[in-house]
């Protein structure tokens, strides 16, 4: 016998007894016991087993890592692909059901995978996971620590968001560290198999297994399931919720998945915080990252909500003092406001103050306020970007993804497809390889057809514009402004996502004919082109309302600009300008997008669900839990694609509400309500519509971020653009420092108009009314004699909006990159956190060394001068 004292000598007994045990091939049976298969074919039917299904689930429940699902069909071909994938698993030491369990309607084949410790040690070690440690120690002594506990704790006091009486625990701050077997007992829970690895861990480590699986010598399809699933050798692959939703039950929820739809996926906890930690054991960081983001940006919003809804109260009350306005509502058919018609022919003159009521609605969004409150969200956008990026740091530390490093397989596509193969310099291995040549002339090929369809945004942009002006021209009167912006903005809204449906699928088969090379290609591709279009997509409307209804567009009288023919002019401003319109355009985008977005959301996963239940036949039948999962929605066949729309949706709301917060101020509500929706929609549908995801690991929101701090530079000089050239704010600080003699607006309005002779129209120009006055006014500064052009106070006026649009680009933009570097990227306790784990770590390790007699302990002198070994290092 050895001396199993000493420790080098039982590692090598270990080995040796290790070699000496031959790969045995574990599959559960009838009995649901671990026994030697000796069967060959494994899409044999176990009817015993089927009708003891439910015995099955209560007793084996925590032994279901991942269930594969299939089409029950006799093709040889599949059955011989699965049998060979399945050969190379169980040499792996995987445990997969011995022979196929078929559904309730016999329509699905279904093979329980579960993986053994051993097996999960090793992959962990490959994937480098890191897993906790020890618990955080450590303690901040900063200045101002003291006051910001006691701040802290009074909040969690009365914290009105707080969930009170949670099903879930607060999670503890622990270190971690690279997982090593031969260490397990330093890792947090190391000395119960049944807890090391959380059911999310396994999950993502079984598939990981199943990926990295190759059982083909042919280099072109050295791929694992992937490939299986590209050739419908199985339907899907996926982790079974742990429960299934009790409806009305008083009884104490078991389940996460229970636990997570009353606290999480119920619309009675709309103004709860979201149990994100839950969320991330349950689902896998990267769908917790996308709704902590979410409620993140939620929260952020409520500040600013309330400064719009303060500037919206204060355009009301102004309203009392504002002299432009009490002037356009006091005046009773005044001749120096008799207005020029807004169209050629079929326009009628009228009088300024019957738009009294569009003259108080514009004012309510464009007054002194405005302006203060654009500057105030451009700033808002920077801090909330350094400050979630702060977050998702401390995110991915705590969650212990930070130095998540996945080597990416090939697609199965790519692999098809590939006709030539190269030496991979990483890895030194034979794999498939597409020529930069083909694949360039691909990308263009992308980028013509991206092109070809913003070319078609911009075509239906036109044909809202012919809109525009053939229904102000039949609907000709003082209020007709309010009637086609409201329905030219439904009809913008329908054309940007039934354009919206149509170019998602294209660019999905644009993507794939591209072939990326791996998953993670595939969807930076698609999210390139995709979301640029929808940018196009989204604000094109709004850009024609804000910046190219103006004079220089669509002329002026005498001098009107025509789209095609005489016959339909381009509709223009009204006299107090296009500012009311882009806000309407801005509510019914905002509000309407996401009523269109969140009911096919829900419903229709819910309609798929109940029709799935019904075709096969389970509807209240009492069937195991992976088979009842399955008649769930599938995430999608690009699962890399599944929360490509959920981030679409929020960051084009993102840019509605930083680019046009000058438009309509109350921007940042509407997305505060709909987002607090939007996360319950999410919620419930994730955990009662969809099956379980494969829980991901990730280090934040990805390139997501990237096209946020796009947008946000983007959003500075839109916001500078809106307020020098859309609103009003130039013209009456023009006026009020330059051309009034008390520094007030009384004249202003009069002094924005210009005149114009009645004689000077044309014929075809002519209304049909006759004028009551030989004179008429319109916006602008123009000179009072034809051809009427643009006079000297326009310049004035112009150079001002320029130097305006420059400066406020300018302190805005230095303002923002001076917070970005004040602000760290880190947060101090973060920092000391993490040097406080390296330091653990190499203790850790130095300790190891020393146990296992690769080194020497140190020697401890005390100030005696004595020395001696510290035994505590040999135990």
């Amino acid at each position: 016998m050895f001396d199993l004292s000493n420790y080098r000598v039982y590692q090598y007994y270990e080995m040796f007894k290790n070699t000496m045990k031959v790969p045995e091939a574990i599959c559960l049976t009838k009995n649901n016991v671990l026994e030697e298969d000796n069967c060959q074919q494994y899409d044999d039917i176990d009817h015993k087993l089927q009708n003891k299904n439910k015995k099955y689930q209560k007793k084996d429940k925590s032994r279901i890592d991942l269930v594969l699902a299939a089409d029950n069909e006799e093709d040889n071909y599949k059955i011989q692909e699965r049998h060979n994938f399945f050969k190379v698993l169980r040499n792996k030491r995987l445990n997969i059901s011995k022979k196929a369990i078929l559904s309730f309607d016999k329509k699905t084949k279904f093979w329980i995978v579960y993986t053994p410790f051993d097996v999960l040690c090793d992959a962990a070690e490959d994937l480098k996971l890191h897993l906790p440690t020890v618990q955080d120690d450590i303690e901040i002594n900063l200045w101002y620590s003291k006051a910001l506990k006691k701040l802290r704790a009074c909040w969690d006091r009365y914290d009105p968001f707080a969930i009170r009486n949670s099903y879930f625990n607060k999670s503890k701050f622990y270190f971690a560290d690279v997982f090593d077997k031969s260490r397990l007992c330093e890792f947090y829970n190391g000395n119960n198999k049944n807890k090391l690895f959380s059911q999310a861990y396994r999950s993502l480590i079984t598939y990981h297994i199943l990926q990295t699986t190759s059982w083909c010598s042919d280099f072109r399809i050295k791929c694992g399931l992937s490939y299986l699933m590209h050739n419908n050798v199985f339907t899907d692959c996926y982790p079974v919720h742990d429960g299934v939703i009790l409806k009305g039950s008083n009884l104490k929820p078991v389940s996460t998945k229970q636990k997570l739809y009353e606290e999480w996926g119920s619309f009675k906890q709309i103004f709860k915080y979201q149990p994100i930690d839950a969320i991330k054991d349950y689902f896998g960081v990267k769908i917790a990252f996308y709704f902590d983001w979410l409620g993140f940006y939620t929260l952020f919003l409520i500040p600013v909500s309330l400064l719009g809804i303060l500037c919206c109260l204060y355009g009301g009350l102004s309203l009392m003092w504002f002299e432009p306005t009490k002037e356009i509502c006091s005046q009773k058919k005044n001749f120096h406001f008799y207005m020029c018609p807004l169209c050629d022919k079929d326009c009628n003159y009228f009088y300024l103050d019957e738009t009294c009521l569009y003259a108080r609605i514009a004012h309510v969004f464009d007054n002194s306020a405005t302006p203060m409150l654009s500057v105030f969200m451009s700033l808002w956008s920077v801090l909330y970007l350094e400050y979630w990026k702060r977050r998702q740091y401390t995110l991915s530390y705590k969650w212990h993804s930070k130095n998540f490093y996945e080597v990416e397989t090939l697609r199965p596509e790519y692999c098809e497809a590939a006709v030539q193969k190269r030496v991979n310099p990483v890895t030194k291995e034979t794999e498939p390889f597409i020529s930069t040549k083909d694949y360039f002339f691909k990308v263009c090929g992308e980028l013509s057809v991206v092109f070809l369809f913003m070319c078609l945004v911009i075509a239906a942009t036109m044909g809202v514009i012919v809109y525009r002006g053939a229904v102000f021209i039949l609907k000709a009167h003082s209020n007709s402004k309010l009637l086609v912006a409201c329905s030219a903005s439904v009809i913008s809204l329908i054309i940007i996502n039934v354009l919206r449906i149509l170019y998602k699928r294209i660019a999905k088969k644009l993507t794939e004919w591209e072939n990326p090379r791996t998953k993670s290609d595939f969807e930076k591709s698609f999210t390139f082109k995709m979301f640029w279009f929808q940018f196009c997509n989204a604000y094109s409307s709004v850009f024609y309302i804000a910046f190219f209804k103006n004079a220089y567009f669509v002329g002026w009288p005498g001098d009107r600009k025509y789209f095609i023919n005489r016959n339909i002019s381009l509709e223009g401003c009204s006299a107090q300008g296009c500012f009311l319109e882009l806000s309407i355009q801005l509510v019914v985008l905002m509000a309407g997008q996401q009523l269109i977005g969140n009911i096919p959301e829900f419903v229709l996963p819910f309609l798929k669900k109940k029709y799935n239940s019904w075709k096969h036949l389970i509807a209240n039948k009492n069937v195991p839990i992976y088979e009842n999962d399955y008649q769930l929605n599938r995430i999608e066949k690009h699962n890399e694609l599944f929360l490509y729309g959920e981030y679409e949706e929020v960051v084009l709301q993102y840019g509605f509400v930083t680019m046009f917060i000058a438009a309509f101020p109350l921007a940042p509500l509407i997305a505060l309500v709909t987002n607090l929706i939007e996360i319950r929609i999410d919620a419930k549908k994730l955990i009662t519509q969809f099956r379980r995801p494969i829980p991901m690991l990730d280090k934040g929101i990805g390139v997501w971020y990237n096209i946020l701090v796009t947008v946000t530079a983007f959003s500075v000089m839109v916001n500078g653009c809106v307020i020098a050239l859309t609103s009003e704010f130039i013209p009456r600080i023009v006026y009020k420092y330059k051309y009034s003699s008390d520094h007030s607006l009384n004249g202003y309005l009069n002094w924005s108009l210009s005149y114009y002779n009645v004689t000077n129209f044309k014929e075809y120009e002519k209304p049909l009314q006759t004028p009551l006055h030989p004179i008429c006014r319109f916006a602008g500064f123009h000179d009072s004699k034809s051809p009427y052009d643009f006079n000297k106070t326009h310049w004035e006026v112009w150079t001002v909006r320029l130097t305006f649009v420059f400066i406020f680009q300018f302190v805005i933009s230095g303002t923002s990159r001076l917070l970005a570097w004040f602000i760290p990227d880190r947060p101090t306790s973060l920092c000391l956190k993490i040097r406080r784990q390296q330091h653990l770590a190499k203790e850790a390790e130095k300790l190891y060394k020393i146990k296992i007699r690769k080194r020497m302990p140190d020697i401890n002198v005390h100030g005696d001068g004595a020395s001696e070994l510290d035994l505590n290092l040999m135990l």
